[in-house]
């Protein structure tokens, strides 16, 4: 076994741990259950840990031909599907910012994101199979024209073999990630404009105290601030640019909850997915169009970078799913460990973009204490934090 393999065994294996993490995070809590967005994630979640297995067994009994067309049907049906689940994410972002759905309406459209993946794959699946496509190749067990090692027109599982690859399986992958690219184009333009609005039922709501009313006075009192020291830059000329091309890489700054800003947090949320979606999916492609279109040889520094990135989608889902959370739990709790700041989950962890303002931690410290003992060790990690108080 060559260092490729063996790295992209221990990718896939994060892969897997990363995707089991997304399942543990969904299954656990009954709110997110309930949500359209986190069933998306719990089903790329389930189709990732399919396909990673399936990139961890790689050449392992490829010498048997049952074992070769046993593992190259479930990357297959896994495969696709798992681009399809991607779009899906950004076609849910792109009709809650630009088209203002309510998680209600959602919910109409819940079964056509979450089961026409899962059919695409297991059709096209089964077709391969009864076509014959599946056989071993350069690029293992899968859908092949030449078994690996056999000459002759005798040793041809299946004719054409190469086209139904294609059209099973890249170019629904592409057409899924030009879907995608369109909906976070659509949505860069709309944040970019600032002319989103999110539904009000979206936003979380509890009732209001006293404590309230002290932020309210003292956020009024700095607005008010703000105001003057607009006034007053207005007066010497300063012209304030707020456009920034690359805001959905930054990572917001400060206390603001408004709906608007909230807006940007799920874009920005959107667009890293989409660049996972795109790491994950450019190389392997570009290995099977040197395959097809030249003579079959692939560089072997294609092969790394195939090896780098296609089993690792489970890995960057995961950060990309639990970076809301610590993010939040970064400025609310500055006191807060990393790691802990990754697994404490509070009463707003299933809504997209909230992010309370850090001032609710300093002035309720009893509240929080009550709730952080009924948390177990593993959702909020209470211990840690007094640790890191008394090291410092």
């Amino acid at each position: 076994m060559d260092a490729r393999a063996i790295l992209s065994k221990v990718i896939a294996c994060l892969s897997v741990l990363g995707s089991l993490t997304i399942a543990r995070e969904v299954l656990m809590d009954k709110k997110k259950r309930a949500m359209v967005y986190h069933r998306q994630m719990l089903a790329l979640s389930l189709a990732d840990v399919t396909f990673s297995i399936v990139v961890f067994v790689g050449g392992w009994g490829a010498s048997n031909p049952g074992l070769c067309k046993s593992k190259a049907f479930f990357s297959v049906m896994s495969g696709t599907p798992t681009a399809m689940y991607n779009t899906g994410v950004s076609v849910y972002f792109f009709l809650l910012i630009c088209r203002q759905l309510t998680e209600q309406q959602m919910r109409k459209i819940q079964y056509i994101l979450l089961f026409f993946p899962f059919l695409w794959g297991f059709g096209t699946a089964m077709a391969s199979l009864f076509l014959d496509l599946y056989a071993r190749g350069s690029n293992g067990c899968w859908i092949n024209k030449n078994p690996k090692g056999c000459e002759g027109d005798e040793c041809i599982s299946g004719a054409n073999a190469d086209l139904y690859g294609f059209w099973f399986v890249y170019i629904p992958r592409w057409v899924s990630f030009c879907v995608s690219f369109l909906c976070m184009t659509l949505v860069y333009f709309k944040v970019a404009r600032g002319e989103e609005e999110t539904p009000e039922q979206e936003l979380p709501s509890r009732p209001k105290t006293a404590l309230d009313a002290v932020d309210e006075e003292k956020e009024e009192e700095k607005e008010d601030g703000n105001e003057n020291d607009d006034r007053g830059e207005a007066a010497k000329g300063v012209v304030q640019n707020d456009t920034d091309m690359l805001w959905f890489l930054k990572e917001s700054q400060g206390q603001d909850t408004s709906a608007s800003e909230r807006a940007r947090r799920m874009a920005s949320q959107a667009f890293w997915y989409l660049i996972t979606y795109f790491n994950t999916y450019f190389w392997v492609t570009l290995q099977q169009v040197l395959k097809t279109v030249g003579d079959g040889s692939i560089p072997y520094w294609v092969r790394v970078m195939v090896s780098l990135t296609l089993p690792s989608q489970g890995i960057f889902n995961c950060i990309v799913y639990l970076r809301p959370r610590y993010l939040r739990n970064r400025d609310k709790y500055p006191e807060m460990t990393r790691l802990a700041a990754v697994f404490h989950q509070d009463e707003e962890d299933f809504v997209l973009g909230a992010r309370q303002m850090r001032s609710m931690h300093n002035v309720n410290n009893n509240d929080n204490t009550r709730r952080d003992r009924r948390h177990s060790w593993v959702r909020y990690p209470t211990q840690w934090i007094n640790a890191s108080k008394r090291g410092s």
